[in-house]
């Protein structure tokens, strides 16, 4: 490990050094001048910039039909943020990433549910979700490779009218460099190095020959983490994999990641073509059982053709492929199980503009179809968790992952945007979901704009989110974890055991959604921004548990499901009663050429609830809300009140300043209990040596504030903790941006 890090050491210094000597001799040939004043001095902050995520018709940020939140390259390279979870922690209002015994949740506006299947996650405005359980790709939603990214957009609040399933809570569309975009220098490479053992190694190429573009990304990147802290949930949580103790003795590190990402971007007239491939592997730190080293090799293709029909009638029809790959291991390298799932989707949308005058409209159908249940790369489909309790020979007949299934899910849409005056535009829209197991789906969408000035525009909308039961519900697996799945939720009764009946079937998740928007720019520098919501959300999925002592009666067989050797089942359901939110998001961004400043707050509470959802509140039962001693509901382990300071400069022609500040009030525990918030600053300054070479230097939690992290525990279970210490200490990293070819005329 010593030589490995040392060779690593010695390659990154020998890189800086051979970027420096090749910046001074570009000095001394007064290069560096020949860039132009605004081209140095551009911040690309402000979301002026076209939208894509939220409507397939408007794509003007003032425009938009729900509240988006744009993360510019820029504000990425400087961040300080380890990965994307943590990139949209900083950045987004309304989003907070939440830790888990086994996950990072993807939160938003106060829920964080307890995997991230009700967020939805696109590349590029590609479906990435997997249908099986988990959602997003952990590679994408927390991965540390993010300097292929050209921006992230954010729907904060559901987004299923425009995307269907598993938009529910919000929407992240990572978009990436392309091929189109103009750059003076066709090769760049970078690398980094810092605290810990980080690295990254990275090369980028664009070529343009007559009509065919290309733009293609390579990166290698690891990090061995820091020391896993002993307090909090490491200190409490018992171990209950082989090696016993706590979870602070397992030996986990914080954010320990490596991987490699692999991207390519070819425009060919109307044609475009993306391949990708990321790898990566990270600890679950917070995990108590062997399996607690997740890895996933995520890779795919999508070919798209634009047809302009006739001058204001265009089709674009998208085909797409992706092949998932999970591995589980322990820490000490046994194979603990995986399992891998293929998605095809089809997708064809029709745009109409100006068909009627001063109207828009959208129309399109998708299919996707979901192919689970299949073995992984190292020919893996199981699940174990504690080495030595089975036999490794035997386990993809034992211990199943997920059974074989195949889902189709085919939706039909159709959005509307009509300018009635210059100062009033309404619109409207609509998606109808058809899957084999839960049934149909409409959700809907309306609502106004209306700019009485030029500088003030207000939206009114309304729209409803959705998620169904994951394929896992369906296709059954988890053997001898104890998961049951629906096609056994009748024969519970059968079963005779004691306290038990039968489950009733599951329904979609819903979420209704009423929102008001204010936009007002004063000033041309200066945006202020401000959107309330109400909400009000029904059949929460949550997971529920039958167990008995063994001592008393050890459990017996539900239909087809074997009992988890915890003498129990888990099982997912919808829980009765509906509870409503309301809150508030608000901006203020400030914008010159040298001076970039963003002030905003987000505040969220719980505005009622019935019955049913207090009681299981106050039993630390709910899937979203905690009950404290008065009995009052909060939202469980998000945080309620959070601030966002960020300033990004250039006071030296060379020189680039930027410190992102992020502070969050005190949140509340499953159980009820209060833990205290935080303060995190993270700082970063950026020197252009010349035209073609730049160095960052990057600093996170450069106060080194240590508050426990906001944590749900174990969704149904006990809360031993006020969080985990998921926050790391100080630490510095150096970059090195170097562009080669191309022309500095």
């Amino acid at each position: 490990m010593k030589l490995k890090n040392t060779v690593r050491l010695a390659c990154f210094l020998q890189f800086l050094f051979v970027s420096f000597v090749h910046a001074q001799i570009d000095t001394t040939k007064n290069l560096l001048f020949q860039v132009e004043a605004e081209d140095i001095l551009r911040l690309p902050v402000r979301t002026d910039e076209q939208i894509s995520t939220a409507s397939n018709l408007v794509r003007d940020a003032a425009k938009q039909p729900a509240s988006v939140t744009v993360v510019s390259q820029e504000q990425i390279k400087y961040s300080g943020a380890r990965n994307i979870s943590e990139l949209l922690t900083l950045f987004v209002p309304g989003f907070f990433a939440i830790e888990d015994q086994d996950d990072i949740i993807a939160g938003f506006r106060g829920m964080a549910p307890d995997n991230n299947s009700k967020v939805l996650l696109l590349l590029n405005g590609q479906n990435m979700n997997t249908e099986f359980f988990w959602g997003p790709p952990d590679a994408l939603l927390h991965g540390t490779d993010m300097q292929f990214i050209e921006r992230i957009e954010v729907i904060r609040g559901s987004g299923s009218v425009t995307l269907g399933q598993g938009a529910l809570l919000g929407v992240i569309n990572i978009i990436t460099q392309d091929a189109l975009k103009e750059s003076a220098y066709p090769v760049k490479v970078s690398a980094s190095g810092g605290m810990n053992a980080y690295f990254q190694t990275n090369m980028s190429l664009r070529f343009n020959l007559k009509s065919v573009k290309n733009y293609t990304y390579l990166s290698t990147f690891g990090y061995e983490g820091q020391a896993f802290r002993n307090e909090g949930w490491a200190a409490l949580q018992g171990n209950q994999g082989w090696a016993g103790g706590k979870v602070f003795d397992m030996n986990h590190r914080l954010r320990r990641a490596n991987g490699f990402s692999l991207m390519s971007h070819t425009q060919y007239k109307n044609w475009q073509f993306h391949f990708f491939r990321f790898l990566q592997k990270r600890d679950l730190y917070n995990f108590y059982r062997d399996r607690e080293v997740l890895q996933q090799d995520l890779m795919g293709a999508n070919l798209a053709y634009q047809a302009n029909l006739t001058p204001k009638i265009v089709n674009k029809t998208d085909l797409n492929i992706i092949e998932d790959n999970y591995s589980l291991n322990s820490l000490t390298g046994t194979a603990m199980g995986g399992t891998a799932e293929r998605r095809l989707g089809l997708k064809t949308l029709f745009t109409f503009d100006d068909l009627i005058k001063n109207n828009k409209l959208a129309v399109g159908a998708e299919y996707r179809l979901f192919m689970m249940g299949r073995q992984n790369r190292d020919n893996n489909n199981y699940i174990a968790n504690v080495i030595n309790t089975f036999n490794p020979a035997t386990a993809n007949q034992e211990l199943t992952m997920g059974y074989a299934q195949q889902i189709g899910l085919l939706s039909v849409f159709a959005e509307d945007f009509y300018n009635i005056t210059s100062k009033l535009a309404v619109f409207f829209a609509f998606r109808y979901d058809q899957h084999p197991y839960w049934g149909r789906n409409i959700s809907p969408r309306f609502g106004l704009i209306y700019s009485p000035l030029p500088a003030l525009s207000v939206r009114a909308s309304y729209q409803a989110g959705f998620r169904g039961a994951v394929g896992l519900h369906y296709s059954g697996g988890y053997r001898r974890d104890g998961f049951l799945r629906a096609a056994n939720y009748n024969k519970v009764g059968e079963a005779s055991i004691p306290q038990e009946k039968n489950i009733e079937k599951i329904t979609p998740e819903r979420i209704n959604n009423l929102e008001l928007s204010i936009r007002y720019n004063p000033l041309k520098e200066l945006t202020f921004q401000t959107v309330g919501f109400y909400n009000t959300v029904s059949n929460v999925i949550d997971v529920g548990v039958i167990y008995q002592d063994p001592a008393v009666f050890p459990m017996v067989n539900v239909g087809s499901d074997i009992a988890g050797d915890w003498n129990g089942y888990w099982y997912f359901k919808n829980t009765k009663g509906v509870f409503s939110q309301m809150g508030l998001e608000s901006s203020l961004a400030y914008q010159t050429p040298k001076l970039n400043v963003s002030l905003s707050h987000s505040i969220v509470r719980v505005a009622n609830a019935t019955d049913i959802q207090r009681e299981l509140a106050r039993k630390a039962n709910s899937m979203y809300l905690a009950a404290n001693a008065d009995s009052s509901l909060h939202y469980k382990a998000f945080p309620e009140m959070v601030t966002r300071l960020h300033v990004s400069a250039k006071p030296l022609r060379r020189w680039h300043l930027s410190a992102q500040m992020l502070h969050y009030g005190a949140w509340y525990s499953p159980a009820g209990t209060v833990a205290k918030g935080g303060w995190i600053t993270n700082f970063g300054v950026g020197y252009e040596v010349n035209s073609r070479f730049e160095l960052h230097f990057l600093s996170k939690n450069i106060l080194n504030a240590t508050p426990l992290y906001p944590m749900n525990s174990n969704a149904g279970g006990p809360d031993v903790s006020p969080g985990t210490p998921a926050w790391e200490t100080r630490s510095f990293w150096l970059r090195g941006v170097l562009a080669l070819g191309g022309s500095d005329k």
